[in-house]
């Protein structure tokens, strides 16, 4: 009996040391999409550039970490997190209570309303109203295809990369799209897209504040980027970001 008990133990130990460990490593791999400008994109020279790649950094430098990004699709974030592939998500997720019964969530560290982008031209959709009978393009895995699933009348196509999403815009082959809106001004003036595509009108689909993900069981790793993102509020450097990024 005891021999099995022993057992049992050195099985629950084992399958439990993953946990809490993470701030033993030098470099923390980090998960993000690199369709979402102005949070996280790739710059003509196939660099990460954007407000979660350059917070997340100065995080890392404040908890003296080094990053390694991880750049796969957003509904893959998740599922990689749990599966220890990835020690943080940084990629403008919404800290919804759904998502929080499966990860952790720092502080919450920017609140945005999303918004709905129509082709030039298309003065049909002012209002959530006008939604009704239309085709909606999201991203898989996001508030906004939660959201868009969520209204009645309304068809649904979901895509990996809202970049997908624009172009199906700008095709016709739906009649918008929903994203943040920082997100949405950053595709309205991207030069790929001036001309083609405008903001219909905005929409608050969730009071759920943006954060970053890490696993339930790393709790020094929580507190480490909470206590980085305090200090960061504190010392004005996320205002000055979010003066960047978000014009």
């Amino acid at each position: 009996m005891k021999k099995i008990l022993f057992a049992l133990f050195a099985l629950l130990v084992l399958g439990t040391a993953g946990w809490g460990n993470v701030m033993e490593k030098d470099a923390l791999l980090v998960g993000t999409e690199s369709t979402y400008p102005p949070y996280e994109f790739r710059d003509a020279n196939n660099q990460l550039k954007g407000f979660d790649i350059e917070m997340m950094e100065t995080i890392a430098a404040k908890i003296g970490k080094k990053i390694e990004w991880v750049d796969m699709p957003f509904d893959s974030l998740i599922p990689s997190l749990l599966a220890k592939k990835i020690d943080i998500v940084a990629a403008g997720m919404s800290a919804t209570e759904e998502r929080a019964k499966r990860v952790a969530f720092s502080t919450n560290y920017e609140i945005s309303i999303s918004a709905f982008i129509v082709a030039e031209g298309n003065d049909s959709m002012k209002v959530l109203e006008d939604m009704k009978g239309k085709t909606i393009a999201v991203q898989l895995g996001t508030v906004q295809e939660t959201y868009s699933q969520s209204l009645e009348g309304v068809v649904v196509k979901s895509f990996q990369k809202f970049d997908d999403c624009v172009r199906e815009v700008i095709l016709g082959r739906v009649d918008a799209t929903l994203m943040d809106t920082p997100v949405a001004k950053s595709y309205v003036e991207h030069k790929d897209f001036q001309g083609k595509i405008k903001i219909a009108f905005e929409q608050e689909i969730t009071g759920s504040g943006k954060a970053l993900a890490m696993n339930l069981g790393e709790t020094e790793l929580i507190e480490a980027v909470n206590k980085a993102l305090a200090e960061l509020e504190g010392s004005g450097e996320l205002d000055a970001l979010k003066k960047q990024w978000f014009k």
